[in-house]
């Protein structure tokens, strides 16, 4: 059964809702072969753990202990209004909490998710991190020229003058964001968007915290796709060059290669390099 045009809302099976640190996850364990590397999935903007309710029971099926957070009042039933005045280093605060609580996953961060990996990572021994699709951090501009517009901007970060959490408008993320998933689940998504406080978005689109290079000293895996609209591959070219890793760029896909078709590449990649670079 499906809810909203997507499987997405649906719990999977072997799925456990637990509290790791300060943050909800969702989590799945291996039930048989137990691989020596375990993930903690970091959803991206207006989304949440469900995001990964695909490549999630995928991981575990293959050994890996694995466990996607719901950002700090990003989980069902949260009190939207709390978010008022959090930014990108709470929101790293949280997740090493979580990870020192897991006990020393690879961080893998979706989108502005990657953005919140990269600032945490340069404050815990991260054994290995991963950038999917992600922003990021002082020194490469996140939105390019073509976001370069008082329209454009207003319409990722709203109104500059207001302080109350943003969303943005479903057929805003359909076009920008959901291009590559089916018309359904762009939809159903688009409707769920969970909304995130002004000064994370202002951040991430103005001023993103400086990561230090030299405060990265494990493993990074950076990917992307060739027909991303809203974090454009040049993006992870830079992320590539400033951690001297070559990107791998997934032809066809646009920001959401955890979810959309072929989406088990994406998830075997992942599983590969961590046997072979953190394993």
């Amino acid at each position: 059964m499906t809810t909203g045009g997507s499987d997405l809302f649906q719990p999977t099976a072997g799925e456990e809702v637990v509290r790791v640190g300060p943050l909800r996850a969702l989590r799945w364990l291996p039930t048989d072969l137990r691989a020596p590397s375990r993930f903690l999935l970091i959803h991206g903007l207006w989304g949440g753990a469900h995001m990964w309710r695909r490549m999630g029971p995928h991981l575990a099926a293959h050994g890996y202990a694995t466990y996607a957070v719901w950002l700090r009042h990003h989980h069902p039933g949260a009190d939207h209004r709390s978010l008022h005045g959090v930014g990108v280093r709470e929101l790293a605060a949280d997740v090493i909490e979580a990870a020192r609580e897991i006990g020393g996953p690879i961080l893998v961060g979706h989108s502005v998710g990657g953005l919140v990996a990269q600032v945490a990572a340069s404050g815990w021994e991260a054994p290995g991190l991963v950038l999917m699709s992600s922003a990021g951090p002082l020194g490469i501009l996140t939105l390019h020229r073509g976001w370069a517009t008082l329209r454009a901007l207003l319409k990722f970060a709203g109104h500059p003058l207001r302080s109350e959490p943003y969303r943005p408008e479903p057929a805003y993320m359909r076009r920008m964001f959901f291009n590559r998933l089916p018309a359904d689940e762009a939809a159903a998504l688009s409707e769920h968007l969970v909304p995130e406080p002004r000064r994370f978005l202002r951040q991430v689109a103005f001023w993103p915290p400086h990561v230090p290079r030299s405060a990265i000293r494990c493993p990074v895996l950076v990917a992307s796709g060739s027909e991303d609209l809203g974090v454009i591959p040049w993006v992870a070219r830079r992320l590539g060059a400033r951690y001297r890793v070559l990107p791998m760029i997934y032809p066809g896909r646009a920001h959401m290669p955890q979810l959309e078709p072929a989406w088990e590449d994406v998830a075997n990649d992942l599983m590969r390099w961590a046997d072979r670079f953190v394993a």
